[in-house]
């Protein structure tokens, strides 16, 4: 039994191996062809533009784009890489130019064969390893030394996929600024002025008189055009007056800001383009599909060490599947958007972005220097301060209210309710009782002589308002836990206490407290991570005003994303905040949760 076992198991880790080398090769080559159809469309972009400018000219879309290009009708048209193209007033599309991705090179440039060939010659030792086992007698430990192989040749492909799909995209890059650069030209030969004649390409432009002149950089990036015109490849007289001999239309490099920009000139015309390379990158695909290959080989060359234990191996494979429901859920709904919100953290993305930008830990540097941001986590911290009143208060009531007698029982009940009422209507109804012009509480002070307080509307008091309301709402919850712990401690102790002639403060210091320390603890834990959290509150009856005195982390974090449409920022402030919730709550446990429990 176990010889037949031991076979198939070594052969479905060569599968394992096989599969996650593949999934690391179509990742790298789905990414590529991804750009290809994002370059295609920008030159459909520009011819038709093109098309536009030479009032439905087909033959400037053929001295552009050649046999790449070709125009159907309007009805004809919408799917593939393409471009609706309008006559000079009309509405609807007069035409569709459907353009056929670029490929050049033959199949070195279509594909990553030596990528392939290290993952194949992986394969091919793999498969000769599985079947020199079945002439030996089978080994019960891991084998350590394969499954680092296979780790070994997983990475070797990618990085090797990787350096293709970097040469392709700059390639690419290159061919789409190099297209603009030709599109312009075509357009002023024709006799267009080159401001209009820039904007067939649809790319950052700036005439060469304009670019050591920010005013008169209408679409490209101050650091670029200062890039350009710093650089020898510019194609004009330098400010130096040093002749540069490049031609038209070749396209080149620069830096500007850490970024390597492609750029080409056409007549006085310079044109940048932020390449493939940088928007389309697969490093972070290529590592997750890395990662999820290594981890599904070894899983199988561990099953494959359990071949010589049927038992053993038939209970893993049981407990595996009735987890896998589970852990799909989990990876679908929880792993998969935390891993997604890392690999947004490290983008410059907002939704009309075509491509997100990647950044690297640009986005988390630029918080640390962030004034909005250190002051919001300061109102954070300056909100959770209420919660050891409210723990102090809610002990008080569950003291008091621990009794059995009907009474007790709707007092509990009446002090429970905020907890699992919802926030948007506890934060609704409160606004209305502290509103300046018609709040209850404003009217009840006037009509006791008394000065109404600017409760909401005021730097001083606005925040304070929201940590007594905070308090009102998670005192009744506290209660209960705390009334759970006072159970659970032993009625013997409080009799003993009462023998050794303890008073009620001596009984609550030495019995009651150390009683319900995990319960303090636990309460404590969960309390500031739910203030750290707070948002419900400060979104309906404040909206982080007046001044930012509200302007808490989570709020401030649904600002940058939803409203200034910065989800890459957005995305490493929640991770900043998961960092300080997560360095707080260890020092609770580091200094708190030190001591034996009670006996």
């Amino acid at each position: 039994m176990s010889g037949l076992r031991q076979p198939v198991l070594d052969a479905l880790a060569v599968v394992a191996l096989a599969a996650g080398l593949g999934l690391v090769l179509a990742v790298v080559a789905g990414r590529v062809e991804d750009a290809r159809t994002a370059a295609a469309e920008a030159d459909a972009r520009m011819a038709a533009a093109l098309w536009e400018e030479e009032g439905g000219n087909d033959q400037a879309v053929a001295a552009l784009l050649g046999e790449r290009a070709t125009i159907v009708g309007a009805d004809a048209g919408g799917a593939g890489a393409g471009a609706f193209a309008y006559e000079a007033g009309a509405l609807d599309p007069a035409a569709w130019i459907a353009v056929a991705p670029r490929r050049a090179g033959g199949p070195r440039t279509t594909f990553p064969t030596a990528a392939v060939a290290v993952a194949l010659a992986g394969v091919a030792l793999m498969a000769g390893w599985a079947a020199t086992r079945r002439r030996r007698p089978t080994r019960q430990r891991y084998p350590a030394g394969i499954a680092l192989f296979s780790v070994g040749c997983i990475a070797l492909t990618a990085v090797d996929a990787g350096r293709w799909a970097d040469r392709e995209l700059r390639s690419l890059s290159a061919a789409t600024v190099a297209q603009g650069a030709r599109a312009v030209e075509l357009a002023m030969a024709t006799g267009a002025d080159p401001a209009v004649a820039a904007r067939v390409a649809h790319l950052p432009w700036a005439e060469d008189g304009a670019l050591e002149s920010a005013s008169e950089q209408w679409t490209m990036p101050a650091e670029v055009a200062a890039a350009i015109a710093a650089s020898r490849d510019r194609g004009a007289a330098t400010p130096t007056g040093i002749p540069v001999d490049t031609p038209t239309g070749t396209p080149y490099t620069v830096a500007a800001g850490g970024v390597t920009y492609h750029a080409a000139r056409a007549g006085d015309v310079h044109l940048a383009f932020l390449g493939y390379e940088r928007t389309a990158s697969p490093v972070l695909p290529l590592a997750a599909a890395g990662a999820l290959a290594a981890l599904l080989v070894a899983l199988v060359l561990h099953l494959g060490q359990l071949a010589s234990r049927p038992r053993v191996l038939r209970r893993t494979l049981a407990a595996w599947g009735l987890l896998a429901p589970a852990a799909a859920l989990i990876l679908a709904f929880t792993l998969g958007p935390l891993v997604f919100s890392l690999w947004i953290s490290l983008h410059e993305w907002r939704l009309i972005d075509p491509a997100p930008l990647f950044l690297g830990l640009d986005n988390y540097a630029g918080l640390l220097t962030d004034r909005e941001w250190w002051s919001a986590i300061g109102n954070t911290a300056l909100f959770t301060l209420h919660v050891p009143a409210a723990m102090a208060l809610a002990l008080a009531l569950a003291l008091l209210t621990r009794g059995s007698r009907r009474a007790m029982r709707w007092a509990r009940l009446a002090l429970f309710l905020p907890g699992i009422t919802s926030v948007a209507a506890i934060a609704v109804v409160w606004k209305w009782l502290l509103s300046d012009r018609y709040g209850l509480l404003n009217r009840g002070l006037e009509g006791a002589g008394l000065a109404s307080v600017p409760w909401l509307t005021s730097p001083d008091t606005a925040l304070i308002s929201l940590m007594i309301i905070g308090i009102w709402m998670v005192v009744g919850y506290q209660m209960v836990v705390f009334q759970a712990g006072l159970a659970a401690i032993p009625r013997d102790w409080y009799e003993a206490a009462r023998v050794d002639g303890a008073g009620p403060w001596q009984r609550f210091r030495h019995v009651t407290l150390p009683g319900l320390r995990h319960t303090l603890f636990f309460v404590l834990v969960t309390s500031v991570i739910g203030s750290f959290q707070v948002f419900g509150l400060v979104y309906v009856m404040t909206e982080g005003g007046p001044l930012g005195a509200t302007n808490v982390a989570v709020y401030h974090i649904y600002r940058e994303a939803w409203e200034f449409l910065q989800f890459g920022n957005a995305a490493a402030m929640s991770w900043m905040l998961f960092a300080v919730v997560f360095a707080a709550t260890w020092l609770h446990f580091r200094f708190l949760d030190t001591r034996p429990a009670h006996a």
